[in-house]
């Protein structure tokens, strides 16, 4: 049998293509929650009038290949924005927030969010899951025309933030607004001095920065709904904010990596 030119160079095209694609993380919300989120839900619906809600932000490191969850501190910097984007742009008077519950079940996770809102009088929980997948592999660092050159190693965040309003009298997810964003980090191998973060802060503040590029994708569709009317610019206003720079270099290897 013959094979055109034409059709090895696209078999061959698509073999490279396929292979250098790399996955995202994978959706988190139906598997926290359960599936019941969704059985109630009804299309079209109209943002409610809310004064109250809760807030619940939840770093996910659970799923397939998934990379580690962004630290406590980052965490509450992106739970702060969040609720200062409910407060300002969603004209939202009070946020509560609600911690993820430590029960893994669905069903015992769902009894405790509804007690949570019965308790704190909320009628509806912002629901803001973050995961990442991670990539690394060999980087030279220096110009060409430099002599010295350095090895190092580059790393690729990919965030996904699920922002989700759940209706807790229904127990249903009314609004469902992923958003998703990719950060890169190169650090060098070798030790270059003191006052530079390890290779675990770095890696830490590149899953802040990927999770926050992501939720702000996220918060900008949530605005076109919570008050798309009044004001249909994107939220720029930032309250905290983790610096990363293009390239972060540090001593490496002092979190024994």
């Amino acid at each position: 049998m013959e094979i055109s030119l034409t059709k090895l160079w696209v078999f061959l095209f698509l073999l490279l293509f396929v292979g250098g694609c790399v996955e995202g993380p994978q959706p988190r919300l139906v598997s926290l929650m359960g599936t019941q989120i969704y059985q109630n839900q009804q299309p079209n619906l109209l943002w409610p009038q809310l004064q109250r809600i809760g807030l619940m932000v939840h770093s996910d490191p659970t799923g397939p290949g998934a990379a580690p969850a962004i630290s406590p501190a980052f965490l509450e910097t992106l739970r702060r924005r969040t609720e200062e984007f409910l407060t300002k742009r969603c004209m939202i008077s009070s946020v509560v927030p609600i911690a993820f519950p430590s029960s893994t079940q669905p069903a015992q996770l769902q009894q405790e969010l509804i007690a949570r809102g019965q308790e704190h009088g909320i009628s509806h929980l912002l629901l803001v899951i973050l995961s990442s997948r991670e990539y690394a592999g060999p980087v030279t660092l220096g110009e060409d025309r430099m002599m010295t050159q350095m090895s190092g190693t580059t790393f690729e965040n990919m965030a996904l933030a699920e922002v989700a309003l759940l209706d807790l009298a229904d127990y249903a997810v009314t609004f469902d607004l992923p958003g998703s964003a990719t950060e890169t980090l190169e650090i060098l191998d070798a030790p270059i001095g003191e006052g530079m973060p390890s290779r675990a802060e770095s890696l830490d503040i590149l899953r802040a920065q990927a999770g926050q590029q992501a939720l702000d994708h996220s918060l900008n569709f949530l605005g076109k709904r919570c008050h798309g009317v009044r004001e249909k610019t994107a939220f720029t206003h930032v309250t905290g904010n983790f610096q990363t720079g293009d390239r972060v270099r540090n001593p490496g290897p002092s979190d024994g990596s």
